[in-house]
């Protein structure tokens, strides 16, 4: 039985096998830093570290083109507030959260995440975190010409990514879409238990009487913690 080289089938056009997940975590940056640094070392040549620079331009390219139409999600800009207004008192309007005045979304702007596509902010939700180290995504919303895309589940994962930064253990939600936030990894839970939740918002609620929303909430370990 004869055992082909790998590098045969490179060498005759074939793309090699390229484990992605070393990539994870990586930019673009990183790779090419790393790239320049082996050309220090004179374990790159100038002519390899050139064909390196061409493929991440390349591959740059390729993703650009292809995210044409797709959106980016990220931490919210003053640049943003108008958008943000706008988007949490139309769903306020619609039943679905309560209102924010101006003022306070601008005060609170660091715990705002936005959806982004071609400049434009599609959705928003923000992370608000009690003196406990509990936290509450509220506000969450998406502009109703775009749902069911996959900007609402990309703000809630970017949100809880930002809590686990901070090592925040437990994240809830008052919601109306149970199923939503089941899908991302939330459990029921009761309002009951969110004693603070209660004293803030839910004693001045308007619904109060006849909430009809439930209570859903993540959990995060961080093992030993001193």
């Amino acid at each position: 039985m004869t055992t082909q080289d790998p590098s045969a089938e490179h060498k005759h056009g074939a793309i090699p096998f390229v484990n992605l997940d070393d990539f994870h975590g990586s930019t673009v940056e990183d790779v090419y830093q790393q790239a320049l640094l082996l050309n220090k070392k004179n374990q790159l040549d100038s002519t390899e570290l050139n064909k390196v620079a061409k493929a991440l331009n390349e591959a740059l390219e390729l993703i650009s083109e292809r995210s044409k139409d797709s959106f980016t999600i990220r931490q919210a800009r003053l640049s943003d507030i108008d958008s943000l207004y706008n988007m949490v008192n139309y769903w306020a309007q619609q039943g679905e959260n309560l209102p924010r005045a101006r003022e306070d979304i601008v005060r609170n702007i660091q715990t705002f995440a936005v959806c982004v596509r071609e400049g434009e902010v599609l959705g928003c939700a923000c992370l608000y975190v009690y003196d406990s180290g509990l936290a509450e995504i509220r506000s969450l919303g998406v502009h109703p010409l775009v749902q069911r895309q996959g900007q609402g589940r990309a703000i809630v994962e970017f949100l809880l990514h930002k809590a686990v930064l901070f090592e925040i253990k437990k994240v809830f939600v008052l919601t109306r879409n149970p199923q939503f936030f089941s899908k991302v990894g939330f459990s029921l839970t009761t309002i009951d238990a969110l004693p603070e939740k209660i004293r803030k918002d839910c004693e001045h609620c308007p619904k109060r009487a006849h909430c009809d929303e439930v209570a859903y909430e993540i959990n995060f370990s961080y093992g030993d913690q001193k």
